[in-house]
């Protein structure tokens, strides 16, 4: 899979943290509009005669179409709001990489309630009609918090019938509920997953609150995994544009997390375009360019309190630290988790703020309260 990626957050001490949009008279001037070498988001138009797709409001020339390494597609296959990555680096015209969420067979369709059942979750859209039960579909999606943990709003449904999707099983989320012992985990609200250490790709060590993408086979409930690959955002793709769900924004908005999956600074130059500092809020929709970790422009999407504001919460809790666990601690006797996301003031161990007067920020996921900045108080 093609990942975009910013990381770059370690070690970085910035002070001005300030916002664009025209709150004040030193708000940074407007970007020049440079059309950027990568994008990541979804497909807003697509025109076959000119050969040709719209991503984060860019049209692009169409050189070639991938899934993976080596199934190739055509420009007829696409379809608006597909997930992909888009890149200019070929004289030839622009890269697409297909960016599913999921990839399986249909099992179960509820026409009446609108969802469906791929890869043990169950998703709610409305499937169009020609997508039956067996059918093997693309499914493009941000993700969503639920009563049952992270889970995804579904922005499209593509069915397939290529034999290089047909038989192939894919799919991305939060990974929880991990059990080295049992070699299983969780992702998303609901898919079961069982692994094995030589499968995980580039020797990473599996945690609590990564995003992680994961290909094998489902057998029975269980999706029976053949390569894990965890996703991150670094800081080695500089000129990328990132669309995605704000999952976490700090108190003071000075950093905010992407899609689950990675942070992002915000500084006095930050520009903002269709909001302004003031709207970066948990659940927003945005376009994010940054580099090396830091915000350079951040263009929203939706209009604030759209289809994923009104499911997602954060939380703050101030006392006394106890109870520290391998994956949660207690303020004043309340169970706060941790996750890979979690972040301690001064790169702190917890065990060093045992018995201290902390303050925690975190969200909401599910039923659990789940920690993304823990700082002395």
């Amino acid at each position: 899979m093609n990942k975009i990626t910013l990381t770059a957050l370690i070690g970085l001490i910035l002070t001005g943290c300030g916002g664009g949009g025209g709150d004040d008279s030193t708000a940074p001037e407007p970007p020049i509009e440079i059309k950027p070498l990568a994008v990541q988001g979804t497909i807003n138009a697509v025109n076959v005669p000119a050969n040709t797709i719209e991503v984060n409001g860019y049209s692009y020339d169409v050189a070639s179409i991938a899934y993976g390494k080596d199934t190739q597609y055509s420009i007829k296959d696409l379809q608006k709001n597909m997930m992909v990555a888009v890149s200019t680096s070929s004289k030839a015209g622009a890269l697409v990489q297909l960016e599913p969420t999921m990839v399986g067979m249909v099992t179960h369709i509820d026409s009446a309630n609108s969802t469906f059942v791929i890869n043990g979750a169950t998703l709610t859209f409305s499937l169009e009609q020609n997508i039956e039960v067996g059918d093997w579909v693309m499914v493009s999606s941000l993700p969503q918090a639920t009563e049952t943990g992270l889970g995804y709003k579904v922005l499209s449904v593509v069915k397939f019938e290529h034999e290089g999707i047909v038989g192939q099983y894919e799919v991305e989320g939060r990974l929880s509920s991990l059990n080295e012992n049992n070699k299983t985990f969780k992702l998303g609200a609901a898919t079961q997953v069982r692994y094995t250490d030589n499968i995980i790709e580039d020797n990473a060590t599996l945690q609590n609150g990564q995003w992680v993408e994961v290909k094998g086979q489902m057998i029975g409930d269980t999706f029976d995994a053949s390569e894990v690959d965890v996703e991150t955002y670094d800081a080695s793709d500089n000129d990328n544009e990132i669309e995605g769900v704000v999952t976490w924004v700090s108190n003071d908005k000075s950093q905010f997390e992407l899609n689950a999956r990675g942070r992002f600074m915000v500084t006095s130059s930050t520009y903002f375009e269709d909001g302004t500092k003031a709207n970066l809020n948990i659940g927003v929709v945005v376009e994010v360019t940054a580099v090396n970790g830091i915000a350079q422009e951040i263009e929203f999407e939706n209009d604030f309190d759209g289809d994923f504001g009104d499911t997602w919460r954060e939380f703050e809790k101030k006392g006394i630290l106890a109870n520290i666990t391998a994956t949660s601690f207690t303020v004043n006797g309340f169970k706060i988790e941790i996750d890979s996301q979690t972040i301690i003031d001064d790169n702190q161990k917890l065990v060093d703020l045992d018995g201290s007067r902390v303050e925690v920020e975190g969200v909401i996921i599910g039923t659990r309260y789940v920690a993304r900045e823990i700082d002395r108080d």
